[in-house]
C-alpha cells in the first residue's frame, strides 16, 4: 500500500454533506507510520486550572489585563430560555452533530432515527419550517429512551427545524463563539424541574410544573451556597403579575413562573426581616426574590418594554453603578421574550441581543464575563442524539422504573473572550454542568463550595464546561452580530466550526468465544479527569427484540456486554452508541469450535490519541482459508482498501483521524455477514 508522506490538504468538516472528510490519500496507511505514536492518557490538572486548554502557540501575546488563567473571569451571567431542541435550532450549523450526522441510531428495519414512523407506519423525516407551535413535553416519551416513537408521542410537528435564515442572530452568534452540541436537559420533562436542576442540582423527584412559586421547598440551592462562600449573586426578573405559569401567555412582563427561587422557603420575603431584605447585610438573597407586584412596565414588544423588564440588569452594567453586576447572575425573561412555543424566536433573539449589547456597552464587564445561554427543555421537539441514560437502580436517578434524565439535547452557547472564534465543544453537559463550572471557579478563587444535590452518576457523566473554555487565549473586544429582525450582516461568519479537544475517549472491542458460542464487547475509557465516566447504550440490530441497555463506563470500571449466540443460531448483530459520534457495530456468526475449514476473521483495534491521532487495526485470520477484508472510511471521502489475509496470518493498517474523528467500516468475505464499524473520536488535547 502506498504511503503518502505529504498528503494534499482538503477542506474538511465533521459529517457527510457538510461532512467530515479525510484527505483522499490518507485513508489507510501502513502501521510503520505510527511507530512513534503513544496512546493517550493525559493529566487534566492543568486543564482545570487554566480552564480546559493547555498551551499558547509560539508568539501569542496575552492582551493587556489578562493573566491567562481562570482568575480573569469576573462575572458569570446565566440566561436560560424556553423549550427548544438542539436539532430544531442549530442542526444546520456546519460542524455540529445536526441533520447531516451519520453516526446515528439505526433501527432494525434499516431506517435511522431521522426516519420516524407515525401511528399508521408512514415515515416522517425532519423538515424545515417556521412554525412556532409547541408539542407535548410531559415527563418522558420516545419509547423508553429508544428514540423511535417521536411522531407517535409528540406529533408530526415535532420533526420541524429552522434554517439559518429563520434565526440569523442565533447563527451569527453561534458561528462566532462556542456551541455545545452534547448539552442535554437534565430531566426528560417540562420546564420547572429542569430549572430546579439549574438552580439546585436536582428536582428532588419532581417531574411536573406543579406548585412552583409557593416558597415551600426546603432543599439547598446554589444561590444560598454562593452566599455562604462569599460570592455575590442576583436573579434579574420582572415580577409583574402572579408568576403562575400559563397566566402570562401573551405577556411581555413578568417572569413566566421561571424564577424558581420563588419555590424555596429560603427566599420567602413574607418571613424575612427588614435586615434580611437590605442589601449588604450578608443575606442579600432575600432581596432577590419578592412578592409579585405591578412594576409599571409597558406590556408590549417595544424597546421601552425591554429597557423596563431588564431595568435592574441594565443599571448594574453601567460604570459606577450603585448596585454593580454581581459575580453570578441569572436572567429570567417574560413569557413573550422567552421563545416558548407558540411565542416566536425573533422576540427571544431581540431580548438576548439586548442582554449582550448591555454587557458590551461596558468593556470592563464584557471583557471579563462568561455568558451561558441555554434552554430548559426541548418542548417535545425532535432531537436525534441519544441522551446519556443511567443504569437501573442508579442512586437518585430513577422514578420507579423510569430515569429522570438525561432529557434530549438543548442549545447551549458560551459567549466570552475565552470562547470566541467559532468552536464546537462536544463533551457531555447538562444543566448541572453550570453549577459544576461555578464550583470549579469558586475553588480557583479560594471560595470553594460543592452542591450536595448532584448525584454521583450525574457528576461522572456531565462535564464542568471547562473543556469548552480557553482561558489561556482570550479574545476580548466587541463583536458584530446579525440583527434579529432584518438578518444583516449574513447569519454565519465561518464556513466551518472548529472542534475543542478532549482528554479522554471511550472504546469498545469484540471477542468471540467459539467454545461457548458467545461474543463479548469490552467497553473502556482512556484518559480524562478522575471520576470521569461515559454513558454507552447497546441496541440489538437483529435476532433479538429491539431494546436499549445502558452501561456507565469509566477508566477503573470497564464494562462487558455478552451476546449468547447459542440462542440465535450462532448469529449476532448489535451496536453500541455513545457521546461525540461514538459508535460500534458488530455482526457475524460464531463458527463452532470444531469447524476449521473456513476463514475466521478477527480484528484488534487500538486508538492512538494526540495531535496525530489514528486508529490501528490488526486483521487476523484464525481459520484455514484466506479471508479477504474490505475497509472503508464510512461516510467520508478516501475510498477504501482490501487486504487478503492468509490462514493463520495477520496484517496491520492504520487510519488517520481528522480533528480526532474516525469512522471505519470493516467487512470480511466469509459468507457469515461479518462486519464491524468503529466510529468516534480519539483524545486530541
Amino acid at each position: 500500500m502506498t504511503i503518502e508522506t505529504h498528503p494534499e490538504p482538503e477542506p474538511a468538516d465533521r459529517h457527510v454533506g457538510q461532512g467530515a472528510r479525510f484527505p483522499r490519500r490518507r485513508f489507510l496507511q501502513t502501521a510503520g507510520l505510527a511507530a512513534g505514536a503513544v496512546a493517550v492518557g493525559l493529566d487534566p490538572a492543568e486543564a482545570v486550572a487554566a480552564g480546559g486548554r493547555r498551551h499558547r502557540e509560539p508568539g501569542y501575546v496575552l492582551p493587556k489585563g489578562y493573566s491567562g488563567t481562570m482568575a480573569d473571569l469576573k462575572h458569570v451571567v446565566i440566561l436560560m430560555q424556553e423549550n427548544r431542541s438542539f436539532d430544531h435550532y442549530l442542526g444546520q450549523l456546519p460542524g455540529v452533530r445536526g441533520q447531516s450526522d451519520r453516526q446515528v441510531l439505526t433501527f432494525q428495519d434499516g431506517t435511522t432515527v431521522f426516519q420516524q414512523r407515525d401511528a399508521a407506519g408512514n415515515i416522517v423525516t425532519p423538515f424545515a419550517s417556521t412554525s412556532q407551535n409547541g408539542c407535548n413535553h410531559n415527563f418522558y416519551g420516545a419509547n423508553g429512551g429508544r428514540w423511535n416513537t417521536w411522531v407517535v408521542d409528540k406529533g408530526t410537528n415535532a420533526m420541524r427545524y429552522y434554517l439559518p435564515g429563520t434565526m440569523p442572530w442565533m447563527y451569527s452568534l453561534a458561528s462566532q463563539y462556542t456551541v455545545c452540541d452534547m448539552s442535554f436537559c437534565s430531566l426528560h420533562g417540562p420546564t420547572v424541574p429542569n430549572r430546579y436542576y439549574l438552580m439546585t442540582g436536582t428536582a428532588n423527584g419532581e417531574t411536573t410544573n406543579a406548585g412552583q412559586n409557593d416558597y415551600s421547598r426546603t432543599w439547598l440551592t446554589v444561590p444560598e451556597q454562593l452566599q455562604s462562600a462569599g460570592i455575590n449573586w442576583r436573579v434579574y426578573s420582572d415580577n409583574s403579575g402572579n408568576g403562575v405559569m400559563g397566566s402570562l401567555q401573551s405577556g411581555f412582563v413578568g417572569e413566566y413562573g421561571c424564577n424558581v427561587t420563588n419555590s424555596f422557603r429560603a427566599f420567602d420575603p413574607r418571613t424575612a426581616s427588614d435586615s434580611d431584605l437590605a442589601e449588604g447585610t450578608g443575606k442579600i438573597w432575600k432581596a432577590n426574590s419578592f412578592l409579585y407586584a405591578d412594576t409599571g412596565v409597558v406590556n408590549d414588544d417595544s424597546e421601552e418594554n425591554l429597557n423596563g423588564v431588564l431595568r435592574d440588569f441594565i443599571a448594574a452594567c453601567r460604570p459606577g453603578a450603585e448596585h454593580p453586576l454581581p459575580e453570578v447572575s441569572w436572567i429570567v425573561t417574560p413569557a413573550a421574550w422567552s421563545e416558548h412555543p407558540a411565542f416566536d424566536t425573533v422576540h427571544g433573539e431581540r431580548c438576548m441581543n439586548k442582554v449582550l449589547q448591555t454587557l458590551q456597552s461596558n468593556p470592563d464587564i464584557w471583557d471579563h464575563t462568561l455568558v451561558i445561554i441555554s434552554y430548559d427543555e426541548n418542548d417535545g421537539i425532535f432531537d436525534h442524539v441519544l441522551p446519556p441514560r443511567p443504569e437501573p437502580g442508579t442512586a437518585g436517578e430513577y422514578a420507579g422504573d423510569t430515569p429522570y434524565g438525561f432529557g434530549p439535547r438543548v442549545p447551549m452557547l458560551l459567549v466570552s473572550p475565552w470562547t470566541r472564534g467559532g468552536y464546537v465543544a462536544s463533551e457531555v453537559f447538562d444543566h448541572t454542568s453550570t453549577i459544576k463550572f461555578l464550583e470549579t471557579w469558586a475553588k480557583y478563587l479560594g471560595k470553594p463550595f460543592t452542591s450536595p444535590n448532584i448525584t454521583a452518576w450525574r457528576r461522572s457523566i456531565a462535564g464542568d464546561l471547562t473543556s469548552a473554555v480557553d482561558f489561556a487565549r482570550p479574545r476580548p473586544g466587541p463583536v458584530i452580530i446579525a440583527d434579529p429582525v432584518n438578518g444583516t450582516p449574513p447569519p454565519m461568519t465561518a464556513d466551518r466550526m472548529k472542534h475543542r479537544g478532549l482528554t479522554f475517549h471511550p472504546h469498545a472491542t469484540l471477542t468471540e468465544d467459539r467454545s461457548a458460542r458467545t461474543v463479548t464487547a469490552l467497553m473502556t475509557l482512556a484518559g480524562g479527569p478522575a471520576g470521569k465516566a461515559v454513558s454507552l447504550q447497546v441496541f440489538p440490530d437483529a435476532h433479538q427484540d429491539f431494546s436499549n441497555t445502558p452501561y456507565t463506563v469509566s477508566a477503573p470500571d470497564p464494562r462487558r456486554y455478552t451476546w449468547d449466540a447459542r440462542k440465535t443460531d450462532g448469529k449476532y448483530a448489535f451496536s453500541i452508541y455513545g457521546p461525540d459520534g461514538f459508535l460500534r457495530s458488530f455482526a457475524g456468526q460464531v463458527a463452532p469450535a470444531a469447524q476449521q475449514k473456513t476463514g475466521i476473521p478477527r480484528v484488534d483495534v487500538h486508538l492512538v490519541g494526540g495531535s496525530h491521532g489514528m486508529v490501528r487495526l490488526t486483521l487476523h485470520n484464525d481459520g484455514t482459508r484466506t479471508v479477504r477484508y474490505s475497509l472503508k472510511a464510512d461516510g467520508h471521502q478516501g475510498g477504501g482498501r482490501t487486504h487478503s489475509v492468509a490462514a493463520g496470518k495477520s496484517a496491520t493498517v492504520t487510519c488517520p483521524t481528522f480533528d480526532g474523528y474516525y469512522d471505519v467500516l470493516v467487512t470480511a468475505d466469509t459468507g457469515t455477514g461479518w462486519s464491524q464499524r468503529y466510529a468516534g473520536r480519539v483524545a486530541t488535547d
